[in-house]
């Protein structure tokens, strides 16, 4: 990863406040540091955006947890609790908090630094400055899209659908008039997501991008085609630009799906043709027995494990064609006597990088797209065009259920699952008696509607802030 102690200036100002602990970092708190004479070039901002990567990597965040929690509250996964770790799998939270709040909040006070530089105060080239504060708006962007996805209440019965509570958008950095900001509502975050989006790609140059390691404006316009999909759930007018966002990338970025041959592959190399957004990790700069591998298959904690189902519900292992690349003996299999994915996330010290965004989602996000749109014959063109380059039969048609079930296939164990079964309206199946592992609420995930599908707000967050309210239900 780019580690920040190597490519951050030694400046005090700056060091101080990348090594502060997350805590600190919490849109609520003030911090004290002066950052006035601490950025001063085009070669300062890109070094400090550099921690913002890095945070993005963190076990809480993108390094484990965001994605594995995608899955393992879903009915792909569940925790075996070996290391009392995931007991979100049952998802029966407590007001104490839950969620990746502190670590995404740990990102956005970066971006923020970065987006409130003066340019005209910086040496160097104006292009460059203007690039580096479009990726900051950009990462601004997913962040918030991520917390809304954690803690808005667009899916609680109830509670507003869009104009119901979503998070603070946090905008500004150590601003006095809003360290303790109230929650926006969904639409209202939606509306600051586009708009972070739309100058992001303003603000941008594709001469200027480099490897998927950064953002880029591929990525930018794919932030945008998966955020605007999910939020087409609350406002479905949405669903249009979420497939020309899509398209876009699919055009211009340059980037194409795996092939059956390559795809395993493409978990073990550094920016691979499919891939738009990822974080960089290396042997020394990775999560360690902290990363997706331990968690998913490491001898003292293997957490996370594939249901194995009951036959009333399909599991993984009855999704897929028995010549389907992605259900091959170097992709899923056992571990320590447990269904495990062994394929994704392959080296065990963490030191693959971690692909956020790939085309292959485009793909399926233009498809869904169409057929919302009413053209069933594009939707099933590109629908297949992932199943042509896996070794797996063609849809006959195009359905959203036949979409879904695609996407499942595609992107188990990539943090997805949850999202799409909650912005379709379903709540989470009950594979098999393993989801009722350290579940008082015997074993019955949440329907569609109930309140323990977003994470409470954290007691120490509630505390801190007078204009914060708590989430339904805690």
């Amino acid at each position: 990863m780019k580690n920040i102690y190597k490519y951050l200036m030694l400046f005090v100002a700056v060091t101080v406040i990348v090594s502060c602990s997350e805590e600190d970092l919490e849109p609520t708190l003030s911090l004290d540091k002066d950052l006035s004479s601490g950025i001063t070039s085009a070669g300062d901002l890109a070094s400090v955006l550099n921690s913002a990567y890095d945070r993005m990597s963190s076990t809480g965040y993108y390094g484990r947890n965001f994605i594995l929690d995608g899955d393992v509250r879903t009915d792909n996964a569940y925790s075996n609790m070996n290391s009392g770790r995931f007991a979100s799998s049952g998802m029966n939270y407590t007001s104490q908090g839950a969620g990746p709040w502190g670590s995404i909040y740990g990102v956005i006070a970066i971006t923020n630094i970065v987006i409130g530089a003066d340019p005209t105060s910086l040496t160097g080239s104006a292009a460059q400055i203007a690039h580096t504060q479009g990726q900051a708006y950009a990462i601004r962007a997913l962040a918030h899209f991520d917390l809304l996805k954690s803690y808005g209440q667009h899916f609680v019965t109830g509670q507003g659908g869009g104009a119901g509570l979503g998070i603070p958008y946090v905008k500004t950095y150590k601003d006095p008039a809003f360290l303790t900001p109230a929650r926006g509502t969904v639409g209202s975050n939606v509306g600051d997501i586009v708009s972070d989006l739309t100058t992001a790609i303003a603000m941008m140059s594709q001469s200027l991008d480099g490897s998927s390691s950064y953002m880029t404006v591929a990525g930018a316009y794919a932030i945008g085609a998966r955020a605007l999909l999910y939020a087409g759930s609350v406002d479905s007018s949405l669903y249009a630009t979420a497939g020309t966002m899509a398209k876009w990338v699919i055009d211009n970025s340059g980037r194409s799906p795996a092939s059956a041959s390559g795809f395993a592959a493409t978990y073990t190399t550094d920016n691979a043709s499919n891939s738009i957004v990822e974080l960089a990790f290396s042997g020394t700069d990775s999560r360690g027995i902290n990363g997706c591998a331990y968690i998913l298959r490491g001898t003292s904690y293997g957490d996370v494990r594939i249901l194995t189902g009951d036959g009333a519900n399909p599991d993984l292992y009855d999704i897929f064609d028995a010549a389907d690349v992605r259900f091959g003996a170097n992709m899923i299999g056992t571990a320590q006597g447990y269904p495990t994915v062994l394929g994704k996330y392959p080296t065990m010290n963490g030191s693959d990088n971690i692909t956020i965004l790939r085309v292959e989602e485009m793909h399926l996000i233009y498809a869904e797209a169409m057929l919302r749109a009413g053209d069933t014959a594009t939707a099933l063109t590109y629908l297949n065009n992932i199943p042509a380059i896996r070794g797996a039969a063609p849809y006959a048609s195009a359905t959203l259920d036949n979409i879904l079930l695609e996407r499942r296939k595609e992107f188990y164990f990539e943090g997805l699952r949850y999202d799409d079964l909650l912005r379709t309206g379903q709540g989470m199946p009950l594979i098999d008696s393993k989801k009722q592992l350290n579940d008082d609420l015997t074993g019955t995930p949440p329907a569609f509607g109930s309140y323990r599908t977003a994470y409470p707000i954290g007691t120490g967050e509630m505390n801190a802030n007078p204009n914060m309210v708590e989430n339904y239900g805690y």
